[in-house]
């Protein structure tokens, strides 16, 4: 029985006992005037090259922002996907939901599928993509997508028109890694030559490690060869084609950096790719100010500003200048409706975007670039076609 008083004090001090408060972690606050940007790159793995270039793009229009008056506007946050497809859906969905970011840039290639497409309709939050893909507005969910770069099938018609210009586009070689951004490009490639009445050629499937081997036998007949995926995984097979004499027109694609483009070699006398034409400062001057000293300040620090690099300046460029229209603290519908009415003068073109149209470069700056390996190294303009002779 002694142990009964000890019981019911026990119990009685248990009951007194304020229960445990489980207190939510508190949601991202916005600062007035400030907004939050989430950007997602490649930053590890093998396709580092492009994501560090485009960082850096970013970094040094966030140093600039100090030089612009006022307070620093846009907070941005780096996310390094490491190559990782799924890792991009992962992220874009934590930056909506846990992050509560205004607004994501997307610097990565990726499958703009059906998938991708239902993640943007739940997101609801403007995205912008530094690099090609289709007509956003023509898909489910594409209302809140921005397509920075030309789509697949504006490089499609550019490449074939040049090609046939220059009379070097049959026979073709048309090479893929089967990559998202690979198979893209090549299926935009088949429907650009169906539609002008042309056989598609026999697609070569290559890998990392079987390159030159599996493009030498068809690059030795053909006068142009059509290497769609990231540039970097062609790099040592034009330099072999260079070196044997085998030079048919290399077409590589959009997905060029200043590494890829500087390691080409003597690969860079048969190379060329799409990119804008104000990123090629040994042919011509920056047309504007901000051009100059973007390409100026870029090439200072980190060598050649490649036309992907560009672009990711270019995308905080407009995000800040939309969220500055509206005032405040940014709302993301908002935000996306200022985007979809805006005509924005950038580094690498002349951003134009409507409610029916979310493909904002202006394809008049899509020009074909090469590497300059002379006295001084960078981008140039590839040399006009020649003039054909009248018969």
């Amino acid at each position: 029985m002694r142990g009964l008083p000890a019981l019911l004090a026990l119990f009685l001090v248990a009951c007194s006992t304020l229960p445990t408060e489980i207190t939510p972690t508190p949601s991202p606050t916005h600062e007035p005037g400030t907004t939050f940007v989430t950007v997602l790159l490649d930053l590890s793995g093998a396709r580092a090259p492009s994501g560090t270039a485009q960082r850096n793009a970013m970094q040094l229009w966030l140093d600039q922002q100090p030089l612009r008056g006022g307070q620093q506007r846009l907070r941005v946050t780096f996310v390094d996907l490491a190559g990782s497809d799924s890792r991009l859906l992962i992220e874009l969905r934590r930056a909506a939901e846990e992050d509560q970011a205004d607004a994501v840039v997307i610097g990565a290639p990726f499958a703009y599928d059906e998938t991708f497409a239902s993640a943007l309709g739940i997101a609801r939050l403007p995205v912008l993509l530094t690099l090609p893909a289709p007509e956003p507005a023509s898909t489910a969910g594409g209302g809140w997508a921005f397509a920075l770069a030309p789509t697949y099938a504006d490089l499609a018609r550019v490449a074939v028109t040049d090609a046939t210009e220059r009379g070097v586009l049959l026979p073709i070689l048309l090479a893929s890694d089967e990559s998202p951004p690979a198979v893209a490009e090549r299926l935009a490639l088949a429907r650009e030559l169906e539609q002008r009445g042309l056989i598609t050629p026999t697609v070569v499937t290559v890998s990392g490690q079987d390159v030159t081997s599996r493009v030498r036998p068809g690059a030795s007949f053909a006068h142009s060869a059509f290497f769609t995926g990231p540039a970097a995984t062609y790099v040592d097979a034009t330099r072999s084609l260079s070196t044997a004499s085998i030079t048919p027109r290399v077409y590589l694609s959009y997905l060029m950096e200043t590494s890829d483009a500087s390691s080409l070699r003597e690969g860079a006398d048969i190379a060329t790719w799409p990119g804008s034409r104000n990123l090629a400062a040994l042919s011509t001057a920056p047309t504007t100010p901000a051009r100059a000293s973007f390409i100026q300040e870029f090439s200072a620090r980190h060598g050649a500003a490649s036309t992907l690099a560009a672009t990711a300046y270019d995308a905080l460029a407009l995000i800040d200048a939309a969220a500055e229209t509206i005032g405040g603290t940014p709302d993301r519908v908002r935000l996306r409706d200022r985007l979809e009415a805006t005509t924005f003068a950038g580094i690498t073109t002349r951003y134009v975007f409507t409610a029916a149209r979310h493909a904002g470069f202006e394809t008049v700056d899509l020009v074909y670039l090469r590497w300059s390996i002379g006295a001084r190294a960078g981008f140039a303009l590839a040399p006009e076609p020649a003039p054909k002779e009248e018969r």
